[in-house]
């Protein structure tokens, strides 16, 4: 541990990033030492099938605020940054992602809302290029069930990039699944939120979450938060076969309404046995995410010439 904690912690989680992260980390590093800050840049390798991983180590060899950590597979960004956040040592927090959509000259907004007051400050993407009906309206419809869920006002969960109090990230172990989505559970831990609108440029030939992406995380959200979900599904399956009865009375044939029933039937055995894995994972104790421990022997291969400095853990 260093003599005294750092002044800011960055976490970024990294994922097949090998392209973007030298410029990423000379932007971090300029923005903050011209801020004056003690500040330390943690990463995380998400399972990286590119150079991601060799990229970060000799960073890491030449300048010590630069921690690397790996995990042993790929978990997904919301585990990578929970990881991350159980690295850092630095008073403030500030995550984003490692592909360069959003900028690191924004981190001074971000850390002026902490000095105001808040101990939560969130991104807001404004002027949003992304596709409106496979991006954009799905986003507002989790933004609006989130902003139901947790009583906040928060218009945009969706972006990484955020700045907040370390403890706000301590013993996050002790959340289990709520994990699986870090902005409604940092909201709820939060006494004070505020937002700052960032620059959000999206690479070319990057979609960001897919809509099949996005509609896995409305589920897993809903699966975390709803009191009583089978009730919902009660209620929609009821709903659905009602439908299936009228139009079956109104002379549309049976085809429908038997189509219709193994639809729905098949709906609630696919919440049933995701509910199911999931009480399994829990009462199984399996991990959230597994560090690599093997780090030392990558950086030997990655060092370039001559002597060098080990990255610190």
């Amino acid at each position: 541990m260093p003599a005294r904690a750092p002044d800011v912690s960055v976490v970024v989680p990294v994922f097949d990033n090998g392209s973007t992260l030298s410029e990423l980390i000379d932007r971090q590093v300029q923005v903050l030492e011209e801020m004056g800050a003690e500040f330390e840049l943690v990463f995380v390798d998400d399972g990286s099938k590119d150079a991601s991983l060799e990229v970060l180590l000799r960073r890491a060899a030449r300048d010590p605020r630069v921690r690397v950590f790996a995990l042993t597979r790929n978990f997904g960004g919301q585990s990578a940054m929970c990881a991350g956040f159980d690295q850092v040592r630095g008073k403030r927090v500030v995550c984003m992602d490692a592909d360069l959509e959003n900028f690191p000259e924004d981190i001074p907004r971000l850390l002026a809302g902490l000095d105001r007051g808040h101990d939560l400050v969130c991104g807001v993407r404004e002027r949003r290029r992304s596709p409106l009906l496979t991006r954009r309206l799905p986003s507002l419809l989790l933004n609006a069930y989130v902003r139901r869920q947790t009583g906040t006002r928060v218009r945009d969960i969706g972006c990484a990039m955020r700045a907040m109090e370390a403890r706000l990230v301590r013993d996050l172990e002790a959340e289990g699944e709520k994990r699986r989505l870090i902005t409604p559970l940092l909201l709820q831990r939060a006494h004070s939120v505020s937002e700052v609108s960032i620059r959000h440029v999206p690479k070319e030939g990057r979609g960001g979450h897919s809509f099949p992406t996005l509609l896995g995380i409305a589920m897993d959200y809903y699966l975390l938060t709803a009191r009583r979900p089978f009730l919902v599904s009660g209620l929609v399956s009821v709903a659905a076969a009602v439908g299936g009865a009228v139009a079956l009375a109104a002379g549309a044939g049976t085809n429908g309404l038997v189509v219709l029933a193994a639809g729905l039937l098949g709906g609630l055995l696919s919440l049933l046995g995701e509910y199911a894995q999931r009480l399994y994972q829990v009462g199984q104790g399996l991990p959230f995410y597994q560090l690599r421990r093997d780090l030392d022997e990558i950086e030997g291969s990655a060092d370039p010439p001559g002597p060098s400095r080990g990255a610190p853990r």
